[in-house]
Parts: C-alpha cells; structure tokens; sequence
C-alpha cells in the first residue's frame, strides 16, 4: 500500500514537473516572437527612415537645380508662351522664330547748299524726295526681343547741258546714300497675324556726289568719232570728258516704330516710320581720297518712311 502510494506521488510530482516545463518553453518561445516582431519593426522603420531621408535628399537637390537654373528656365519659357499662343485661337499667324526681307524707304530730302550749286552750273535742283531699296533680317531672342541687321542704298540724279561754241556740253551730277547697322526691337502681338513694334538701328553710312560732264551730241556716228584718233588730233576739244566724285562717311542713328500683317504664316507686309539721323563732319569730305576744302555743312537727317515685306517662320 505505501509502495502504491508513493509511486502515485511520484506520478503527481513528475506531470506537475512536466506541465511547468511546457508552461516555460511556450513563455520561451512567445518571448523570441516578440523580440523578434520588435527587431522586425525596428529594421522597418530605419529603412523607412532611410528611404525618407533620401527623398528629402533628392528633393532637396531637385529644388536647389531648380533654383540655380531657374532665372534660364525664365529666360527659356518664351518659347513654350509662344507656342502656346500659336496653338490658341485668338494668337497666333505671326513670325515666331525668324524673318528677312526687302525694305521700300523713302525720304525727303533738304540739300539747299547742293541746290544752289545745281542750279549754278545750269542743271535742275534734286527731288525732294529720295527713294531707297535694301534688306535686312532678325531672329528672337525672348520676352518679345529681336536682334538683327539692316541696310540700304538710294540716288537722286541732275543732268542738263548747254551749247557752248557750237559744241553740247552735257552734265550730270548723282547724290548716292548708303547707310547700314545693328538692330534690335522689342515686338507686341495683341491680335491674330499682326505685330507692333519699336526699336533703333545704330550703325554708319557714306553719302556720294559723282560729276559727269561729256561733250557732244547723242549721235550715233559722232559717239564712234570720239573714239577716231584721226577724229581726235583734227577736234581734240570737242571730244572731252570731266569727271569726278566726292565722298563723306556718317554714324547713323534710326530710331523706328511699325506694324507688320503675316498674310501667310510665311509671309507679311509692314509699315515702319522713323528718323534716319546721320552724324557727319563738313571737313570729312574727300575727293581721291583727297580732303575737300570750304565744303558746306551737309545734313541729310530726316523722316524715313519705309514699306518691307518679309518672310520667315
């Protein structure tokens, strides 16, 4: 009997033994879970840590490049404005990148010192207008701002003669202007296909005087004769020629104000009026490359109207 009961103590003893092992390994085994959820969690959050850490990196970086290059992305917007303006409805039709073409001027023209001598000699005074042609041609830069470059070039003309001794003297004085330089313009375009614009034109010109003096009537005949020696030796004097020109340079200042319709997308017409001021010293006129004494003071500063057609795109 007491050998029944201790074995019955020993069962009780050994299953409570036993229990609280299980009970110790399972408490184990919930405490590694636990710790290693909490290291799980602690890993998550440092990469998300990181990965937060490197946007702010990579934005911040994003946003000092924009920063530092954002007076250029200004400067460079014009180009997605404009073609934003050609894509609407109400802007568009006028030159967006580039044009060139011909210009039309005309001038009046006030040389009384010149008139004077015209008249002397017994040859009609110059017009009182003076009609130019040239050319010129511009590309934008942005923000309604073109740069480029024109020039251009016009003559007036005097002929008469008279008899002297039987012979016909025949004479011709020419007034040339050329006058060329840098451009630049600021553009506005309120309407579909047209422009209003202002600018100025720096640059330097020269002005001419040629003299042609020839004897001899327009005959056929006698036009060959002049070139006769035996016709020569027997009448030197009536086959003689008088020659000469004088020139003068001048800076050129054109301040300008236009407007300018695209009847194509290609192709436009303008209108432009200015005033050519031509800066030029009496003392700088040269004959042969000679300086010409006692020459007048000569201004050929005027109103400039001009008429271009032009084309680009």
């Amino acid at each position: 009997m007491k050998r029944l009961t201790v074995i019955l103590i020993t069962m009780f003893i050994g299953s409570i033994v036993v229990n609280a092992q299980e009970k110790f390994d399972k408490a184990e085994k919930d405490l590694k879970s636990i710790t290693d959820s909490v290291t799980t969690d602690n890993e998550s959050a440092e990469r998300i840590q990181k990965h937060d850490y490197k946007s702010t990196r990579i934005e911040n970086d994003e946003t000092n490049k924009e920063d530092e290059w954002e007076e250029w992305d200004d400067w460079d917007k014009w180009r997605d404005e404009r073609k934003n303006e050609w894509k609407g409805s109400k802007k568009r039709g006028y030159f967006r990148g580039g044009a060139g073409g011909w210009d039309f001027y005309m001038m009046d023209l006030n040389v009384d010192n010149i008139n004077t001598k015209l008249t002397g000699i017994g040859i009609a005074e110059f017009d009182r207008q003076i009609y130019m042609n040239g050319g010129g041609g511009w590309g934008f830069l942005g923000h309604g701002i073109r740069i480029g470059g024109l020039g251009a070039h016009g003559q007036v003309k005097s002929t008469g003669g008279s008899s002297v001794n039987g012979t016909r003297i025949n004479k011709e004085v020419t007034l040339s202007i050329n006058f060329g330089g840098f451009m630049i313009e600021k553009v506005y375009h309120p309407f579909n296909k047209t422009e209003f614009y202002f600018g100025t034109t720096i640059g330097g010109g020269n002005a001419q005087l040629k003299f042609d003096q020839w004897s001899g009537a327009a005959d056929w005949n006698e036009i060959w004769d002049g070139y006769d020696n035996d016709v020569i030796e027997n009448d030197s004097e009536k086959y003689t020629d008088y020659q000469n020109e004088l020139s003068c340079g001048y800076y050129t200042v054109l301040p300008t104000i236009g407007f300018r319709y695209n009847i194509f997308r290609w192709a436009a017409v303008g209108v432009n009026a200015g005033y050519l001021y031509m800066r030029q010293n009496q003392d700088g006129w040269r004959m042969d490359g000679d300086p010409v004494s006692n020459a007048p003071e000569i201004d050929l500063s005027n109103v400039v109207y001009r008429l271009n057609f032009y084309f680009g795109g």
